[in-house]
């Protein structure tokens, strides 16, 4: 009976822990190996140094928006292309990216009032409930990359949350991943899971009864 319970118990354990919302990558190519397609990428390297004065931004299928978007260049490559970025002109403001797919990878770091890159927390927000904190960008490598993938299959957006200081993107690709949870296929829903928690129940309250009628 004991082990019976127990199994119940792991039953709805399962229930509670399986609608976590999506996977987080902090490292690139792990992110890239679960992804079936890539819809488009922004890298923002046409754009001309200075303030945009714009509220948003579309660049290959991901449009960026803010209260004010500011643009400034981080170098030249061997190439002698310039390097582009935008930052938030509105630090109080969510930095949103919308996009058509279930996933997004991109390179972000962190500057102050003056456009210098510092050591500084950024938190994310995707619209499917997945939540994340870089606790820290480094100043000596300032482009760190965070990755997501979420667990349904309809399209997200990204909000990076209004802080003291200013969220930056260096680039931004979207596109549609593998599901973690079932891959290769749709997520149940949650009212799906408690139905499976009931059956599960149900299969144990019968297996109890099926084992008392046998002793007697």
């Amino acid at each position: 009976m004991k082990k019976l319970l127990s199994l119940a118990a792991t039953s709805l354990f399962f229930v509670g822990t399986a609608n976590a919302q999506g996977t987080w990558y902090t490292n690139y190519n792990t992110w890239l190996t679960q992804m079936t397609s890539i819809g488009g990428t922004a890298d923002y390297n046409a754009l001309v140094a200075g303030d945009l004065g714009v509220t948003s931004i579309t660049e290959n299928g991901v449009t960026l928006s803010n209260n004010s978007l500011s643009d400034f260049l981080w170098s030249v490559n061997n190439a002698g292309t310039s390097l582009g970025q935008i930052t938030s002109g509105n630090n109080t403001d969510n930095l949103t990216f919308t996009f058509n797919g279930n996933a997004f990878g991109g390179r972000f770091l962190v500057t102050d009032p003056n456009d210098n890159y510092i050591d500084a927390p950024l938190s994310f927000a995707t619209t499917d409930g997945g939540t994340y904190s870089l606790l820290s960008v480094s100043d000596s490598a300032p482009f760190t990359f965070l990755g997501y993938i979420s667990n349904s299959n309809s399209p997200i957006s990204l909000d990076i949350l209004g802080s003291a200081n200013y969220a930056t993107v260096d680039s931004f690709a979207f596109g549609n991943g593998t599901n973690v949870v079932a891959p290769g296929s749709a997520v149940p829903e949650p009212g799906e899971y408690v139905s499976m928690a009931i059956l599960g129940i149900g299969l144990c309250g019968m297996i109890v009864r099926s084992r008392r009628i046998n002793k007697s």
